[in-house]
């Protein structure tokens, strides 16, 4: 499961987002969003999602779409904490959630990439024979 690039990659992104997560919950960060986010427990699905397309490597056209409802998600998650920051609110927490969901969604975009590269792949090799 571990041994392709994407599932490295996704791997990384469920940690992210459980640090998200952990960051955004505690009260001793005292980090208050009122956004459709926060109301909506989109940052519940987030990792768990990323735990059941971790496990969709058998089925690469599935877990590639995943891997997109997944960056959805997580730019659904990182328009509230711009707004904060634009609104002069610019703590150190923030900064870090922003730059997590950030790299969040580069690895995702860059799993997706890999994952339809490799089912081409598998496609070509499906027509040689």
């Amino acid at each position: 499961m571990i041994q392709r690039i994407q599932s490295l990659y996704l791997l990384i992104v469920v940690i992210l987002s459980f640090l998200v997560l952990k960051l955004t919950i505690d009260p001793s960060y005292d980090i208050k969003l009122n956004s459709l986010a926060k109301n909506y427990y989109v940052f519940y699905f987030i990792p768990l999602i990323g735990i059941f397309t971790l496990f969709l490597y058998s089925r690469r056209t599935m877990q590639s779409k995943m891997c997109f409802v997944l960056l959805g998600l997580n730019i659904l998650v990182l328009i509230p904490y711009c707004f904060k920051i634009y609104d002069g609110n610019s703590s150190s927490i923030n900064l870090v959630l922003i730059t997590c969901s950030m790299i969040e969604c580069i690895l995702l975009f860059v799993a997706r990439k890999a994952i339809i590269k490799d089912e081409n792949l598998v496609r070509s090799i499906d027509r040689i024979r």
